[in-house]
């Protein structure tokens, strides 16, 4: 489930699990080995802890590049025993798309030197142990994972000898560790690093056919530019590296690998040299005209890691996914769940039309404060879980049935309220952006502006309108910094028409001055409420079962019964002995109200098969069966949709009514859903494929390229889209 996910993400990595990942699905093999058989008092040893990956998974190096998490060993030593730093080595280069990640495929193989204390029994039983944390990820997703390994240590008095069947190993493993060249030189200018690197005895008659840095430190060299090898003479030769944008004059050392691939004759070789190397400025001309010079090919120790080919990437650049984020965040104002909540706001201006334009600004301030802070943290937390391989979207909270409950009791309880059942205290009255007039200055009334811009974007994120889609499928492609700044402007976006209103209180002249009218419309907004709770339970039904709904509705039974006795009996009015027997039996209902809602629980997962009418016609989408109809030349209709997304289910009803099913049934065209009701990492990924991370989206193949639709769907829109793809694919077969 995400929201464990999450927690777990939170707390760290959580308690060790004995060579089993957290998801339960390792993908990796462990063991902590040990070189001999025995150790002796204060004699270093060498142990290797050795991973095997499964095919096509890898783990990552000490910089582990664009992304991901390096290995990290915890030791677990008895008492006076010392661990030397682990010996990593020399990685490979992993690439996607823009991005370059470091690290190991198939196994690794890290040694580290053990030293015991100089006086042990030679009769006690000693047990070595690791902790070993690992990100281990595939070309689409990845897993966090640990293990406690441990080994048993026979203590002896004499020289231990090899233990059978690990000498292979150790050799391997030593025979990839970089090794020290002190006769380096580097220097740098114009964004360029050069190493000059002296070649040993022997060494002349190699013919060096490429070269990878891995650099030990982000931002010094760009890893996306392959570095150039020359030689000049017999004793030297020179590495070209691209220094990084961010590279500055601060950065003095340069630490790293150097992997050269060498040639002698028809042999060919692997060298590893660890570079820990002052970095000089400038340098003489001479030394500096081999920075354009290559005379091989670099060759790069890379893996692509394959992404699904994509034709529909947005091309307008960060500023354009800007400004459609703005016009994006301002349309979700038109949600219609979204409205009560936005009324209330409203018409808290109103109410306070009285008070200072200051007064008001600030009010208006604070309520996009709310939103703004709701956007990073959805952002934050849809962006880290994709980072660990989660395949999360944009509302990826409604997801979870969990979030759905508490939003939903939220509203049911607000509505309760807004028919008069119970008044709210003040703090309560101003979430629902109630704040009466002579008590805005009240600092509750500032918590309220806040809180009410969280509710208002806890309700508005599911769907996304015009401008959206395109803009919040680049920011997941990007980098935390630009990705947050286009979720930002979304965010200021939904906020503008609140914050001008705040700031010129005189637009909303054209509403009547504040009367009875209000309360009028206050109970009104409470009937749209409800009408989202509605909508809501049946999000929730769709991700659970009748069982559970049922039980939801119970706990709001029990709800109404505890706001009936607040209301009646909790007035500063009544006896002190009536208010206590009142609270008491408010926290009795609300107790079997959460009670009644969890305690089915258990049974979320479990949906029943029975399927919706209007389903009737469309297949389960299948990238499999998406390949098959292609092959036999079917047009096919694509429908990304989920139930807690309102325009999905308007534009559903479009592509159901009698013209356009005619049409699509003339034309043979296969129509499939691909519901994302809840999470699914297939759909996840075939949204990646269109520039998509949220949905509605419909995807429209002929004999072409296919086409995406507007998010917003008229017959005539359909129509001509049938038009355009198919029937001139028909007419050209011809």
């Amino acid at each position: 489930m995400i929201l464990q996910f999450l927690m777990l993400l939170i707390l760290g990595w959580g308690i060790p699990s004995q060579g089993i990942a957290l998801d339960g699905t390792s993908h990796i093999k462990s063991e902590l080995i040990q070189e001999g058989e025995a150790i002796q008092p204060g004699q270093p040893f060498w142990v290797a802890i050795h991973l095997k990956l499964e095919k096509e998974w890898h783990v990552y190096w000490k910089n582990p590049g664009d992304a991901g998490i390096p290995l990290k060993v915890e030791w677990l030593l008895p008492a006076g025993f010392e661990a030397s730093p682990l010996q990593w080595p020399f990685p490979e280069k992993f690439t996607t798309s823009d991005m370059v990640g470091f690290g190991y495929s198939d196994e690794v193989i890290l040694l580290s030197q053990i030293t015991p204390p100089a006086h042990l029994d030679l009769k006690e039983n000693i047990e070595l142990q690791a902790k070993v944390n690992w990100l281990v990820c595939s070309s689409f997703t990845c897993q966090p994972g640990n293990a406690l390994l441990s080994v048993p240590l026979v203590v002896s008095d004499q020289k231990p000898s090899p233990r059978q069947g690990v000498a292979a190993l150790f050799k391997e493993a030593r025979s990839k560790i970089p090794q020290t060249h002190v006769e380096i030189k580097t220097i740098r200018k114009d964004g360029m690093v050069q190493l000059e690197v002296a070649q040993g005895k022997g060494e002349t008659e190699e013919t060096i056919r490429g070269v990878y840095f891995f650099p030990e430190d982000q931002n010094v060299i760009d890893p996306l530019s392959e570095p150039t090898v020359a030689s000049t003479d017999s004793n030297r030769y020179f590495v070209n590296l691209k220094g990084s944008d961010e590279i500055g004059a601060g950065t003095k050392f340069l630490k790293g690998v150097l992997v050269l691939h060498k040639q002698k004759g028809s042999e060919e070789s692997v060298e590893a040299l660890d570079i820990d190397s002052p970095i000089e400025e400038e340098g003489d001309a001479a030394f500096l005209s081999y920075f354009t010079s290559a005379d091989s090919p670099a060759i790069g120790y890379s893996k692509a890691i394959a992404q699904p080919a994509s034709s529909f990437s947005f091309e307008g650049g960060l500023g354009l996914a800007l400004l459609f984020a703005f016009l994006g965040g301002m349309i979700l104002n038109l949600m219609p769940c979204v409205l009560p909540v936005i009324s209330f706001k409203v018409m808290s201006f109103v109410k306070m039309s009285g008070q200072s334009r200051s007064l008001t600004l600030k009010h208006g301030l604070m309520f996009s404060f709310g939103v703004l802070v709701s956007f990073w943290v959805l952002a934050s937390a849809m962006l880290v879980l994709r980072a660990y391989g989660q395949s999360v979207g944009w509302g990826f909270q409604l997801q979870e049935p969990l979030f759905v409950v508490i939003l939903a009791t939220l509203l049911f309880i607000f509505s309760l309220s807004l028919f008069g059942l119970f008044e709210w205290g003040m703090f309560f009255a101003s979430w629902a952006g109630q704040t009466e007039a002579d008590t805005v200055k009240k600092s509750s009334g500032y918590a309220g502006s806040f809180f009410s811009g969280v509710l208002a974007t806890a309700v508005a994120t599911p769907c996304t309108g015009p401008f959206l889609g395109s803009a919040v499928g680049f920011a997941v492609t990007l980098s935390i910094l630009p990705a947050l700044m286009i979720f930002t402007s979304l965010a200021l976006g939904m906020c503008f028409p609140y914050l001008l209103l705040a700031a010129f209180p005189s637009f909303l002249r054209f509403l009547p001055k504040p009367g009875q009218w209000m309360e009028t419309f206050k109970q009104l907004m409470g009937f749209f409420l409800l009408a989202t709770v509605l909508w809501l339970l049946w999000v929730f039904s769709a991700q659970t079962n009748a069982f559970s709904l049922i039980c939801l509705l119970a706990g709001f039974l029990c709800f109404s019964i505890g706001a009936w006795i607040y209301g009646r009996a909790c007035s500063p009015l009544a006896r002190k002995s009536t208010r206590l027997f009142a609270y008491a039996s408010i926290l009795l209902f609300a107790y079997m109200g959460v009670s009644t809602i969890i305690f089915p629980r258990a049974t979320w997962s479990i949906q029943e098969s029975a399927g919706d009418d209007h389903w009737i016609g469309w297949e389960n989408f299948s990238p499999e069966r998406v390949v098959q109809l292609r092959e036999a030349g079917k047009p096919i209709l694509i429908d990304f949709t989920a139930k807690w997304c309102l325009i999905c289910q308007a534009n559903h009803l479009v592509l159901n009514s009698e013209d356009v099913k005619q049409e699509l049934d003339k034309l043979g065209v296969v129509k499939m859903k691909a519901d994302w009701t809840k999470s699914d990492p297939i759909i996840t990924e075939a949204l990646s494929k269109f520039g998509r991370n949220s949905v509605p989206l419909y995807v429209l193949y002929g004999a072409g390229e296919p086409v995406i639709l507007p998010q917003v769907l008229t017959p005539d829109v359909v129509a001509e889209h049938l038009s355009t793809a198919i029937r001139q694919d028909i007419a050209l077969s011809k």
